[in-house]
């Protein structure tokens, strides 16, 4: 075992090392309680996980890559994704994101996800995915093209970023 490695055999060590006072999130997974004797499937520990809330009917990746597709999303959406990324590239002055505006992001995908059918939430989670990509992109491609020589993490002339986010260039066939 490697140090740090948490395994069925140390995990209530270190549930009380961080602080942990309840275990039975990690006791159901291992099989550790009465519910959860015996050797669980990965469908059935998923299923168990979705029925806790900690993940999403249809969100878990399976090594299958055919969710990897572009499929309609409403326009309300794809307009308050880029207007977002737009709104964060001004406010951050220098094309880097922050961590804050992952999560920003990842709510809003999340809210519209909860109207998708659980077999198509990969799909509408990789499409928005490339829109919010594809407008981050779009914005550093035009700042680079306006001021040579311009790295990510340098400011950026206000008056660039204004440009930038002018208008709609952004072409998604969704």
């Amino acid at each position: 075992m490697r140090i740090g490695q948490v395994t069925q055999d140390n995990y209530m060590e270190y549930l009380k090392m961080f602080g942990g006072k309840d275990s039975k999130v990690l006791d159901k997974l291992w099989g550790k309680d009465e519910e959860a004797k015996g050797e669980k499937s990965i469908e059935e520990i998923n299923a168990m996980l979705v029925k806790m809330g900690y993940v999403e009917e249809g969100m878990f990746l399976t090594g299958d890559e055919s969710y990897k597709k572009i499929v309609p999303v409403s326009d309300e959406i794809k307009e308050k994704l880029i207007e977002t990324v737009r709104r964060q590239f001004v406010t951050n002055g220098n094309g880097m994101g922050e961590a804050r505006d992952g999560d920003e992001i990842g709510a809003m995908m999340k809210e519209y996800r909860a109207n998708i059918s659980p077999s198509e939430r990969l799909s509408v989670t990789w499409t928005l995915s490339q829109i919010v990509q594809s407008e981050s992109e779009r914005l550093v491609n035009y700042v680079k093209a306006n001021v040579p020589g311009w790295q990510h993490g340098q400011s950026i002339s206000p008056s660039i970023l204004k440009e930038a986010v002018s208008g709609n260039s952004l072409d998604i066939k969704v």
